[in-house]
């Protein structure tokens, strides 16, 4: 009895997993066809922002519809605590969804468009 009991909370995980993944994954492929745009246009004004010296060509190839893009939560650069929850910054750090973009090419760049507040970060 104890067998078909522990095999039953098995396939009750395995299931609650699977289901899990295929919600992260389908929402994630929704919110960057939805959103790459936006964050591509964002990147480029940021880049040229940044490096002036860029030109537009080089800023347009870095940041284009070839890059690949991921979701993720919560932005690892800002410098906040876990349990610093009163920090303006806590958001943005913990909760707010960001679409990474990896430059093109050679470069490691990466571009991080806050979905909510609609601002990019670029990390070398």
């Amino acid at each position: 009895m104890r067998f078909v009991v522990i095999i039953l909370v098995l396939l009750a995980s395995l299931k609650v997993w699977t289901q899990d993944r295929m919600y992260r994954s389908v929402v994630g492929e929704a919110l960057v066809e939805a959103y790459r745009d936006r964050a591509i246009e964002v990147c480029r004004k940021q880049t040229a922002k940044t490096v002036p010296v860029a030109s537009q060509r080089t800023v347009a190839g870095l940041w284009s519809v070839a890059s690949a893009a991921e979701i993720t939560l919560g932005a690892s650069d800002v410098n906040v605590a876990l349990w610093d929850t009163e920090n303006p910054l806590w958001q943005q750090r913990f909760r707010n969804p960001h679409l990474v973009l990896t430059g093109t090419g050679d470069s490691s760049a990466h571009c991080a468009y806050d979905l909510q507040a609609g601002v990019a970060t670029l990390s070398p």
